[in-house]
């Protein structure tokens, strides 16, 4: 007989404390895929990780939290091995806390609206939290026409460097607005524990309620 191992059905919470939000000596914020990639080496469980979220303390803060919902046994085990851990994550020392669990209103980290998670985006495409394209974060600099560069333009213009921010005009999905979609600057991730705040202010922005095309870019190549 095989014998059948499967994910546990119960769920435990915990949040990363005290996270660097900028990068050393600059204001430039760390991506949600940075801070990804380094939980993907860190010490969480990645095959138990529900769900998570990175998410500045406050709009002037210099620290961030991440928190997590993970799939645990009932008496907790995987939190308990976890709580009180300490690791590097963006350059800074942080510590695994245990939490309850959150009510705050989830971003879709595919089409990245508010009020959905990905398993139920109906969204045709990805979205580019930085200018709202059609592709990942990750392939912004490859393909965004304002990153990418054209060599044929006179004079021709040189891509940004794959370590170097997008210096250009963001262009948040859900406002239109000049900044990215998964930052602070917007404010639907300032209210993003305010429900009744996101759902009155997407009937009243029709931006937040529909796909809002990139700004014009020069094509690449």
């Amino acid at each position: 007989l095989g014998v059948c191992v499967s994910i546990p059905a119960s769920r435990s919470f915990i949040k990363i404390i005290d996270i660097p939000f900028f990068q050393d000596g600059t204001t430039n914020p760390f991506s949600n895929t940075e801070v990804e990639h380094q939980l993907q080496h860190s010490i969480i469980p990645s095959d138990y990780v529900v769900h998570w979220c990175y998410v500045q303390n406050s709009q002037k803060a210099d620290s961030a939290t991440v928190w997590i919902d993970l799939a645990d046994s009932q008496q907790g085990t995987c939190a308990s091995s976890l709580i009180g851990w300490s690791f590097f994550l963006n350059g800074g020392q942080v510590t695994i806390k245990g939490t309850k669990v959150h009510t705050r209103t989830p971003q879709c980290q595919r089409c990245w609206k508010w009020g959905h998670m990905m398993g139920m985006c109906h969204c045709p495409a990805v979205h580019c939290p930085i200018c709202s394209g059609p592709h990942t974060e990750a392939n912004h600099h490859s393909i965004a026409g304002c990153c990418c560069g054209n060599p044929k333009a006179t004079p021709p213009i040189p891509p940004t460097p794959v370590d170097a921010p997008c210096s250009h005009v963001h262009a948040c999905i859900n406002y239109s607005n000049p900044h990215a979609a998964n930052n602070w600057p917007c404010s639907y991730w300032c209210h993003q524990f305010n429900w009744t705040w996101i759902k009155d202010q997407s009937i009243q922005d029709t931006s937040a309620c529909k796909d809002v095309p990139p700004p014009p870019t020069t094509p690449c190549g």
